[in-house]
């Protein structure tokens, strides 16, 4: 048997070449990821690396097979999984597309990274794998006199968005803060001054829940981040970039890049310490991570694979909200506040928490109300999350989470049942309990409903049609409950009738079930 050759010599500039003969360009990336990961990171690359390194490839699984049939034929030892102590011959195959992978510390000392002849050079490289872009020199190098004496209406405008999304505007679906930064990329004077001014559009006109604006705003800021001029030098910028784009892909239900592009924040090397020592980009990333956990634990997986999402949903938050009072942002600790109370109760809904059920229901419900009633304080208190209606959505769908479904759907079982009682739900939030004062409606749980869509009427607030239909169908389930089958809960039944035709079909099948849940005498009430 003839012995292995002592160098592997791997040719990356075009056209690709291992010890001289021509390679797959796809497997010659990953294994120059692979030596990157095994020299200057922790030795291990995600399966995530790989969807972002190729976001055109639908079948990593063929990918991830070639490349594997190549280094077997090159001779190079690559292995996956956790267990790296475990000898790459007797690792199941089962599986392996999953990752993680990583090089022996044999076959990384056997290989020779080239470019036109030349052994690469570390910068060279992690240009080539797209890890690192080059940053201004010279005459485009900010921070200069010249750069200093530009006119200053770009920070002023900035200025005025920031202090408009400060006063809470931001938080309503308006056009007002999307706007103000789009007046500041107007002024822009270079292509941080564009970028910055994109991403923070973007970021609001999601918030407003206007994606049409965000996505346009997003493109535009991909052209200015491929073009290379401000990703290197400012690493922040490039991981809040980042969670931008995660943020662009969840919201189109594609969670699988959503999650790729929140791993490559926390493990490429570029990325990684912004992650862990920028609490604010730390909570934008587990805050976002969480959602993602969020999507997994509620759908239709395996139990055991649903319950592991639910509980990395609640660590997630959990980091989430460390980082938010880290970094002494309060409008991410109450929007922090909120995800928990409602994940905890939807989680321990169903039994993906607490399984054996050593929490009484109604200890539950009032401690995911307690979370959410922070959030509310601090909304009252510091003026954040104006004109969102989730917060008293998720608060009288757990009030009334002890109710199930009656088989008969007769009038007097419906109403038979025992929601929370409003007093003990004011006793058990005190001191957090102004929230649930009789100002805001709160004399009985469905005048809070009804005073909400009284305020959207009179053009008040502005809720998005998700919102008014959720508003609609708690208004309609209590006015049922606290009423009968009146006038009052006939109108809003027609109403969120009327409103059903303007959600995505996955909305309007919630609302048909619940709809479905009501008493039979409920839709010919009137």
């Amino acid at each position: 048997m003839s012995e292995a050759p002592t160098h592997i010599d791997v040719e990356l500039s075009s056209p690709c070449r291992v010890n001289g003969q021509p390679a797959r360009a796809q497997s010659v990336w990953l294994l120059a990821r692979l030596w990157h990961a095994h020299r200057h990171g922790d030795g291990t690359l995600p399966a995530a690396a790989l969807r972002l390194g190729f976001p055109g490839q639908d079948n990593i699984r063929m990918l991830v097979s070639r490349a594997f049939a190549d280094f077997a034929r090159w001779g190079v030892e690559v292995g996956w999984g956790a267990a790296r102590e475990q000898p790459i011959a007797t690792l199941a195959r089962n599986g392996r597309s999953r990752g993680p992978f990583w090089l022996s510390a044999d076959g990384a000392r056997r290989l020779r990274l080239l470019a036109e002849g030349a052994e690469v050079e570390r910068d060279w490289l992690e240009h080539f794998l797209g890890l690192r872009r080059p940053s201004a020199t010279g005459a485009d190098q900010p921070g200069g006199w010249s750069h200093l004496m530009r006119d200053m209406g770009f920070w002023q405008q900035m200025a005025q968005a920031i202090r408009d999304e400060h006063d809470g505007f931001g938080r309503r679906p308006s056009r007002q803060v999307a706007e103000s930064f789009h007046a500041a990329r107007l002024c822009a004077g270079d292509d941080f001054q564009q970028a910055l001014a994109l991403m923070k559009e973007s970021l609001a006109w999601r918030r407003s829940a206007q994606l049409e604006g965000s996505r346009s705003a997003l493109k535009r800021l991909d052209r200015i981040l491929d073009a290379g001029s401000v990703h290197s030098a400012q690493p922040t910028f490039a991981a809040m970039a980042c969670i931008v784009k995660a943020w662009e892909r969840y919201t189109q239900g594609d969670t699988s890049a959503a999650r790729a592009a929140l791993e490559h924040l926390q493990t490429a090397p570029e990325l990684q310490p912004v992650f862990r020592y920028n609490p604010r980009v730390r909570f934008e990333c587990l805050n976002l991570l969480a959602l993602l956990h969020k999507h997994a634990a509620t759908g239709k997986a395996e139990p055991a694979y649903r319950q592991g999402e639910a509980a990395a949903a609640l660590r997630a938050l959990n980091g989430a909200l460390e980082a938010a009072y880290e970094a002494d942002s309060i409008d991410a600790a109450q929007h922090v506040a909120a995800n928990i109370g409602w994940c905890m109760w939807l989680f321990w809904q169903q039994r993906l928490i607490d399984p054996e059920r050593e929490q009484a229901i109604n200890a539950v419900q009032l401690q995911a109300m307690r979370w959410l009633g922070l959030s509310e304080w601090i909304c009252d208190r510091f003026g954040y999350g104006s004109g969102s209606a989730w917060n008293l959505i998720f608060m009288l769908r757990i009030a009334r989470g002890n109710c199930s479904p009656q088989r008969s759907r007769s009038l007097a079982s419906f109403r038979a049942q025992q929601p929370l009682a409003l007093p003990e739900v004011v006793l058990a939030l005190r001191p957090l309990h102004a929230s649930l004062s009789p100002a805001k409606g709160f004399s009985r749980w469905s005048s809070a409903a009804t005073l909400a869509l009284e305020e959207q009427a009179a053009g008040n607030t502005a809720f998005t049609p998700l919102q008014q239909a959720n508003l609609l169908l708690e208004a309609a389930w209590f006015l049922l409950h606290e009423q009968g089958a009146g006038p009052e809960a006939a109108d809003a039944l027609a109403r969120l009738q009327a409103q059903l035709p303007s959600l995505r079909r996955g909305e309007r099948s919630f609302f048909n079930s619940e709809l479905q849940n009501l008493p039979i005498e409920a839709p010919s009430a009137g």
